[in-house]
């Protein structure tokens, strides 16, 4: 009964926004929208069962990396698409079960992408419990409720490719990422490159690794973990196990993550996306090549993002 509750409270907070011109101008007094929104929200499962196979021969050397949960796959698969067709990287495609996904939308994940690999929250507990030999604070670290947490240990010590990608399954591409292609195939000079948030937030660390790694010079409070791509060596078992111990709000606090992520982040020579071209706040522009909607924008990813991202489809990857 709760779960049903806090559904129907999430569906109501979600459509009053998207009737009020003020979160969603775009849609303003928009019936295509309003029809669009109803058809990617409430029969998304449908949708994804129908949609066409994407096959291709995965690279060794490029990985894309997302955590996922039950009721979101209508998300992922838009998400990936968009990635895939803008990008034309076939990268080897792992999801991370957060626990809550079901056998019928695994297998249906399997099918759509070629390679694709589900690794279970069970199976993930077993390596990272009993295989890898990892500190006590790290292992308690990631017993936190706060499933995030996943991202900073399971992603990097369970991948094996020499680039890794972060994404959130929120995020759609609508042009050609060329700062992401250009990273996978050698073109740049950073070893890493994180997108922007217009505002920071508390990253809950003490003063003293704060300072050591001069965070706030470097602005990790405006780093955005949900899409990234680095070299596999910049996260090492030291450095995760280091960012923990100076943690003074702990695992549980939501932007654990986040401030953990751009942490072990600003410790390479990295840089930031262009924050006009992968940006959350506004809308899709001129400008656009891939727009993360949070949670206080997730009504716009139903109401026109993947409609929007599909239609891109149809033009030429230039």
């Amino acid at each position: 009964m709760f779960k049903i509750i806090k559904r129907i409270k999430v569906e109501l907070y979600l459509i009053s926004r998207l009737l009020n011109p003020k979160y969603s101008p775009v849609c303003r007094f928009n019936l295509k929208c309003y029809s669009q929104y109803f058809k990617n929200r409430f029969l998304g499962d449908f949708l994804a069962s129908k949609a066409t196979p994407i096959r291709f021969s995965p690279r060794s050397d490029f990985e894309l990396h997302m955590l996922s949960q039950g009721g979101n796959l209508w998300m992922l698969i838009c998400s990936l698409r968009s990635f895939l067709y803008h990008s034309q990287l076939y990268p080897q495609i792992v999801i991370h079960d957060d626990g809550s996904m079901d056998k019928r939308s695994i297998e249906i994940l399997k099918n759509k992408f070629s390679g694709l690999e589900v690794i279970l929250r069970k199976e993930a507990d077993d390596m990272i419990f009993n295989k890898l030999g990892l500190p006590d604070k790290i292992k308690e670290a990631r017993k936190s409720k706060n499933n995030l947490i996943l991202r900073v240990v399971d992603f990097p010590l369970l991948s094996r490719a020499n680039k890794i990608m972060i994404m959130g399954d929120d995020i759609l591409f609508f042009k050609r990422p060329q700062e992401i292609i250009d990273f996978v195939e050698g073109g740049s000079i950073y070893k890493a490159l994180i997108s922007e948030q217009s505002g920071d937030y508390d990253l809950g660390l003490d003063k003293y690794y704060t300072s050591k790694h001069q965070l706030t010079e470097k602005r990790v409070g405006y780093m955005n973990a949900d899409l990234i791509v680095f070299e596999r060596n910049i996260f090492t078992v030291d450095n995760i196990l280091e960012f923990f111990k100076h943690s003074i709000k702990g695992p549980d606090y939501y932007f654990s993550e986040m401030a953990a992520m751009g942490s072990i982040i600003s410790q390479s020579n990295f840089s930031f996306l262009p924050k006009d071209k992968y940006h959350i706040k506004s809308a899709v522009n001129e400008n656009t090549v891939a727009k993360h909607f949070t949670g206080p924008r997730r009504q716009d990813y139903f109401a026109y993002g993947i409609d929007l991202s599909q239609k891109s489809f149809l033009k030429p990857v230039k």
